[in-house]
């Protein structure tokens, strides 16, 4: 190449980074993704309907060509692009960094790197899940809550933003600042009254961390534990065993990855008759396990079914005490790391699940309890928080 056409190419070479630094500040959590690749390198493109709703939703300037640029003028848009990035600035000061920071020293190498992740009992808390495991290619997460669906523009436009956009952010309000979803906030928000499941905060989180979403499909899981195409239910919100929604999502610098919500019920009485559910969960293979928050459902006699396939099915569980009970976690087949300190239960409501042997293992084994610098699960921020990582031997 001469002198000038090597000149003309880095003209050019500025002049297209310059457009992609006008839709984001480099490197920040808004940047959108324009360079995304599949596993062969070559360049994918976003799923439009799916993308230009992410990143409208979460408050961040779209496409040129996105159907949502039109109501990006108005002023209720304005506001909850405020409101969203400053929630945003609030979690990344306040717990993120701390979090990454675990994440590069406790999460590397083996078992998990290349492992699919497992979140059961998740709701739509992807944030947790994407901060602990990047970079991984499966995705799959289970809660009762519906599946919910991607909102076009056509639907929105019609709405009041000015009341409806506040409302869709603050669904995420409690995970942002405590760290989880709060139970009876997603009864009354995530099943039709602000939303009609987990897609739209999911949506969100996505984008804010720098997500691209490539497609995204309706599934529901088969006899023989597949996941198959479903038509999109005419009642918004309704229930149903095994139905989900896959996300094909990329950022940056990172393979493509699917993240795989499923909505069923996880106690004895729903689980005894799902088959497929086990079989899909079995395929997997080992997986790396996250519980978080779980109202110590697998401290009940009521969930000895998920708690089963969680111990058999993990190569490495990250918790908090609500999740499996300290007792199961054998010796013999478990090698396990404390973080932060337990002494029982945040509340009243759960004060009957206070583990004596939890308790008396971070007593007994201080000297190698390690600390926790961020807040996670129940009381954050008002007692020490504990997470326990357990590795199989």
């Amino acid at each position: 190449m001469n002198r000038n056409g090597l000149l003309l190419c880095l003209i050019s070479s500025l002049a297209l980074a310059a457009c992609h630094a006008s839709e984001g500040p480099a490197g920040s959590s808004s940047s959108r993704s324009t360079a995304a690749k599949d596993a062969h390198g070559r360049a994918t493109s976003p799923d439009h309907e799916a993308d230009d709703a992410a990143h409208f939703l979460a408050g961040i300037p779209g496409r040129e060509g996105s159907p949502y640029k039109a109501l990006e003028t108005q002023q209720a848009w304005i506001d909850h692009a405020k409101q969203m990035d400053e929630a945003w600035a609030r979690f990344e000061k306040r717990r993120k960094v701390g979090m990454a920071a675990f994440q590069k020293s406790e999460l590397t190498g083996a078992p998990v790197d290349g492992s699919p992740i497992w979140y059961p009992f998740s709701g739509g808390d992807a944030l947790t899940m994407l901060t602990f495991f990047p970079g991984h290619t499966t995705y799959v997460m289970a809660a009762l809550e519906p599946p919910g669906r991607v909102p076009k523009a056509a639907q929105l436009e019609q709405l009041d933003l000015a009341k409806e956009l506040p409302l869709i952010a603050n669904t995420l309000s409690s995970l942002l600042g405590k760290s989880f979803f709060v139970t009876r906030e997603m009864d009354r928000q995530l099943r039709g009254q602000v939303t009609d499941g987990v897609a739209e905060p999911m949506l969100i989180i996505l984008a804010r961390m720098g997500y691209q979403i490539n497609n995204h499909k309706y599934v529901q899981l088969d006899e023989s534990g597949k996941l198959i195409p479903r038509t999109l239910e005419e009642k918004r919100a309704a229930f149903g065993k095994n139905r989900g929604l896959v996300l094909e999502i990329q950022r940056d610098g990172e393979d493509p990855a699917t993240l795989t919500y499923i909505s069923l019920n996880l106690d004895d009485a729903h689980m005894k008759d799902n088959q497929p559910f086990k079989t899909y969960v079995a395929g997997l293979g080992k997986s790396c396990t996250l519980l978080k928050s779980t109202s110590y459902m697998m401290h009940s006699d009521g969930f000895k079914a998920i708690r089963q396939m969680v111990l058999d099915d993990s190569a490495l569980i990250v918790q908090d005490d609500s999740g499996v009970p300290w007792k199961y976690f054998t010796q013999d087949e478990w090698q396990v790391q404390l973080y932060g300190d337990y002494v029982s239960p945040f509340g009243r409501d759960f004060q009957f699940r206070t583990q004596k042997d939890l308790r008396a293992a971070y007593e007994e084994n201080r000297k190698s309890v390690k600390p926790l610098n961020f807040r996670m699960g129940y009381g954050a921020g008002k007692v020490e928080s504990n997470l326990q990582v357990a590795r199989r031997k």
